[in-house]
């Protein structure tokens, strides 16, 4: 599967949010760093200048340890990001496929109800009893002006048109029984 490589469009929260992982990340280290310190400054000496050299290195560590992560997060937010691009490439193609097989399944259920006994004869029945109604429409303008003399020819034609509509109803059940065993095959 060939897989393009779409440039998102551009996010207007986005700096927002990255703000907000920023202070996220520094609040994590602040929370880690003085439980860390004091765990330390409790092992430590108490005089006032062994003290202030301690925590003097021990703070400019821990600000050199912070630096040297702060210096990985954009490549690390860049990996992620990729790896959820190219899940999403993914799932999008997967649903693109998906979508044609349900697509030519469709197109094949449809060309097997159109191609069945049931629907032709429905077809053709329709069309007769189409054609029955014309004729009974034409046969009542006509005897409008006869009406003694065409009232039994259009009464005629109107019953040949009910029992034409009757047998187009059947072709039409059948016809719909006949699809509905094909479906889900």
């Amino acid at each position: 599967m060939a897989r393009t490589t779409r440039t998102p469009k551009a996010d207007p929260t986005r700096p927002f949010y990255a703000a907000v992982g920023g202070v996220d990340v520094a609040v994590k280290y602040a929370r880690t760093g003085l439980s860390d310190v004091q765990s330390r400054l409790s092992k430590t000496d108490l005089e006032p200048k062994a003290i202030a050299e301690q925590g003097r290195t021990l703070v400019l560590t821990r600000v050199e340890d912070l630096q040297k992560e702060i210096a990985t997060i954009p490549s690390r937010f860049e990996a992620t990001l990729n790896a959820f691009v190219a899940d999403l490439n993914e799932t999008v193609g997967d649903l693109n496929k998906q979508y044609t097989d349900l697509a030519v399944r469709g197109r094949t259920l449809v060309g097997r109800v159109r191609g069945q006994a049931a629907t032709q004869q429905l077809k053709t029945e329709a069309t007769q009893t189409a054609s029955k109604a014309r004729t009974t429409a034409t046969q009542a303008k006509k005897s409008a002006g006869a009406a003694k003399k065409s009232a039994g020819a259009a009464k005629g034609s109107a019953k040949a048109t009910g029992t034409s509509a009757k047998k187009t109803a059947s072709a039409a059940a059948k016809a719909t029984r006949d699809a509905a065993d094909k479906t889900g095959a």
